[in-house]
């Protein structure tokens, strides 16, 4: 076959720059280190590689959500170390105000303390984070948590929002706690009920917090606890009308107000809720009522501080020298000739030795003998009262309800800036108050330890998630390693391969170049 000079020359050229071609492939791969130095040279691996980048950018962008989800906690950890300081050194303050050496006017400086402490609480309730969002808001994290109003209470104006971010590929982490969540979902008392004084109390009882001794019995009902005396009352009235034929006559007479009489002619009542439902007709106006429990007649004035009951038990219609004679309803022997006629007996404060305790209804739901410090137990809840309560003193019991940590400070800084503590009463107010003030203030701590224990949780997660991330990411890396980086012992000897093979080309090429016919002739 013929072959040109020309076709000679071309197919040599040819050569050449097929080696410098693959020479120059090789020292692109070895300058770059990677074997794919374009998709082309391995569609398959580019698709795999595209696939692995997108997978490390979605896990840097994990570890960056991270990275801020782990300083927004650590900026609200920081928020609920300082309100934990602020309720321990307001319940130090308060158990040091309920000591009996102080005086109106140390407890009014403790006050102005715990109002400063209300001030620097507030305050961090209303705290930014580092993007200048507020914390505990909510989802509303441009509007301030809490505002002040008129009366002192505080509005809550954000919501119950709580932010998420994505910090790995099945998981979300919350770095927030709502306003709401940690500053007002606090359930006051013990949590199930609470105990008050009635502020009208004149004595020195002080209520115990109660605890719930079996809940199925609990029905959830408000219970009054009313301070009363054992009136002793029989529920027979006694006519001994000897000589001649009278028409004896029986008056019960309540603080000056003549509630029952009774006379020979007419059956007189015969049972003790009888005799209650009797006295218990004009108690808008003797200012006495009367409670029926397992036989026993129980009588409290309708309000606190009302003072001595005055009970008279007067006989009528008697002829002189018959010696007529009623054995009245609380034991008065009442005679017409040799006296007495009538018969006043007293219940003041000193007397009260029984308590009854109501439902919102009215019911008793029990009743039974004071004694200080004993249980009062009844529909599964136990309470108890220490000190001298006075007669008609009474606690109220009510189903718990949500009350915020600002209202609990501000409760104990009026009860000591207001309550003279001057007097046994004052001071019974003074101690009620500090000691549902420290119950209180005891469920706003837990509730804080609880809302920081879950924030530490979150960041032991994003710490746990964040070494996930990180390993996975090295395994990616390592994939993608295999699929598209250079095998550098490989390349460097197909470099030398291809480097020998241009060098023999080029001086196959310029020996060509030098043959000629004419070298023949």
């Amino acid at each position: 076959m013929r072959i040109s000079t020309s076709q000679m020359n071309q197919q040599g050229t040819n050569s050449i720059l097929a080696a410098q071609a693959k020479l120059a492939k090789t020292q692109l791969q070895l300058s770059t280190g990677k074997r794919m130095v374009t998709p082309a040279d391995d569609p398959r691996g580019a698709s795999q590689v595209l696939a692995l980048n997108q997978s490390l950018a979605v896990t840097d962008q994990y570890q960056r959500n991270s990275d801020v989800a782990k300083t927004r906690l650590g900026q609200e950890e920081n928020a609920l170390i300082g309100i934990q300081n602020i309720l321990q050194r307001v319940r130090e303050q308060a158990l040091q105000a309920n000591n009996a050496s102080q005086s109106n006017s140390t407890r009014g400086s403790i006050a102005l303390d715990i109002s400063q402490a209300l001030s620097q609480l507030v305050a961090l309730a209303n705290s930014k984070d580092s993007s200048n969002n507020y914390m505990f808001a909510g989802f509303q994290e441009q509007t301030q948590p809490f505002t002040s109003n008129p009366d002192g209470s505080f509005t809550y104006n954000g919501d119950d929002g709580q932010r998420f971010v994505q910090i790995g590929a099945t998981r979300q982490i919350a770095t927030s706690d709502s306003g709401s969540d940690l500053f007002q979902s606090i359930r006051n008392g013990n949590a199930t009920f609470s105990v008050a004084e009635n502020t009208a109390n004149t004595g020195s009882g002080v209520v115990d917090p109660g605890s719930v001794i079996n809940p199925a019995n609990y029905d959830g009902d408000a219970y009054n606890i009313q301070f009363a005396v054992n009136s002793g009352a029989n529920a027979a009235l006694a006519f001994t009308d000897n000589g001649t034929n009278d028409n004896l006559g029986y008056t019960l007479t309540i603080n000056g107000i003549a509630v029952y009489t009774a006379s020979e002619s007419t059956p007189p009542v015969n049972t003790i809720p009888g005799l209650a439902a009797e006295i218990n007709l004009d108690s808008g106006t003797t200012g006495v009522q009367a409670y029926v429990d397992g036989g026993v007649l129980y009588l409290s004035n309708t309000v606190p501080g009302a003072g001595t009951i005055t009970l008279t038990e007067s006989i009528s219609g008697a002829t002189a020298g018959d010696d007529d004679r009623i054995v009245g309803y609380f034991g008065s022997v009442l005679n017409s000739d040799s006296g007495p006629t009538s018969s006043v007996i007293t219940y003041d404060d000193a007397d009260v030795d029984s308590y009854v305790v109501l439902d919102s209804q009215n019911n008793i739901e029990v009743a039974g003998v004071y004694q200080e410090e004993a249980a009062i137990a009844f529909n599964g809840i136990t309470t108890s009262v220490k000190g001298t309560p006075d007669l008609g003193d009474r606690f109220n019991v009510t189903p718990s309800v949500n009350q915020d940590m600002f209202t609990t400070l501000r409760n104990i800084a009026i009860t000591l800036e207001n309550v003279d503590g001057s007097n046994e009463a004052g001071r019974a107010a003074i101690n009620n108050a500090l000691v549902r003030g420290l119950t209180d203030l005891d469920r706003a701590m837990g509730k804080v330890e609880d809302v920081r224990s879950r924030v530490g949780a979150r960041i032991n997660a994003i710490d746990t998630q964040s070494e996930l991330n990180a390993d996975f990411k090295l395994t990616v890396q390592a994939t993608k390693s295999r699929i598209e980086d250079l095998d550098f012992v490989t390349a460097v000897t197909q470099f030398k391969i291809q480097q020998t093979a241009l060098e023999a080309a080029q001086q196959t090429y310029i020996q060509l170049q030098g043959l000629s016919l004419f070298d023949f002739l």
